[in-house]
C-alpha cells in the first residue's frame, strides 16, 4: 500500500512537530519514514498510519530526529568551509595576489607608525559588528521567507547566517594578538610584525569572501546543492 499525498504532508507536519525547520532534512526524514512505513504495512497491513508512523519513529530512537539534524549540519557546515577555502585559494592567484601583497607590505610598513595597533584594533572590529549586523539582517529575512513559503533550507541558512559565525569564531582564537597594548605592539620583533601583518590582511580578505563574494553567489550555489530551489 502507498502512501497518499495528503499522508505525505502529514508527515512533513509531523517532522516539523518534532524540530526539523529545514526543508531538505525534512524531505529526506519524510522520504525515509515514507518508505518505511510502506515496508511496516506489508509486514502489518492492519496497522493505522499513524501507529506505523509511530513505529517507524521509534527506530530513530531516544532523541529523536536530532542525530539526524546534527549530522546534516556539520555536513552542509563542511560544505560551506570548502567553498570559503577555494575563495581564498582563488584569491591568492593573479591578478588578486597583486592586492594581496601590497595589503600585506602596506600593513607590515605601517606597524611602524604609533597609531597603528589602533588601527589594526578598529579594522577587526568593524568586521565583526559587519558581520554581525550582516547575520541579523540576513536572519530575518530568512524567516520572513519561511513563514511565506514554509521552507528554508539549511545550505541556505548557513551561508546567510551560521556559516559566517563559524569562520569567525574559529578566527577569534586564531587572531590572538602577541602583545596587550600599542607599546607592546611598535615593539614588537620582525617576526611578530610579520604574523600580525599576515593575519590583518587574512581577516580583509575572509571578511570580504563571507559577507560579499559568497553571498552574492547564494542562488547559484543553492541551486547545484538543491535543483527544487528554483521552483521556490
Amino acid at each position: 500500500m502507498k502512501l497518499t499525498e495528503t499522508q505525505i504532508q502529514e508527515l512533513y507536519k509531523f517532522t516539523r512537530k518534532h524540530y526539523v525547520e529545514h526543508y531538505d532534512v525534512q524531505t529526506e526524514l519524510v522520504d525515509h519514514l515514507a518508505n518505511d512505513i510502506e515496508q511496516i504495512w506489508i509486514e502489518k497491513p492492519n496497522l493505522t498510519f499513524e501507529q506505523a508512523r509511530d513505529k517507524s519513529f521509534k527506530k530513530f530512537g531516544i532523541f529523536g530526529f536530532m542525530d539526524v539534524v546534527e549530522k546534516k549540519q556539520w555536513q552542509m557546515t563542511k560544505k560551506y568551509l570548502k567553498l570559503v577555502f577555494k575563495f581564498i585559494k582563488e584569491w591568492f592567484g593573479l591578478p588578486k595576489i597583486v592586492l594581496t601583497m601590497v595589503l600585506f607590505y602596506g600593513f607590515y610598513q605601517l606597524q611602524k607608525m604609533e597609531y597603528a595597533y589602533y588601527l589594526y584594533i578598529g579594522i577587526f572590529v568593524t568586521l565583526m559588528i559587519l558581520q554581525f549586523l550582516f547575520m541579523i539582517v540576513k536572519g530575518q529575512k530568512l524567516k520572513r521567507k519561511q513563514k511565506e513559503t514554509g521552507k528554508i533550507w539549511m545550505f541556505e541558512q548557513i551561508i546567510s547566517v551560521n556559516g559566517m559565525a563559524n569562520v569567525f569564531v574559529m578566527l577569534f582564537y586564531f587572531f590572538d594578538f602577541p602583545f596587550t597594548s600599542s607599546k607592546d605592539f611598535l615593539m614588537m620583533g620582525d617576526f611578530k610584525k610579520f604574523l600580525s601583518a599576515f593575519l590583518i590582511t587574512f581577516v580583509i580578505i575572509l571578511g570580504h569572501i563571507t559577507l560579499v563574494v559568497i553571498p552574492k553567489k547564494a542562488n547559484q550555489l543553492l541551486l547545484e546543492t538543491y535543483p527544487e530551489f528554483k521552483m521556490v
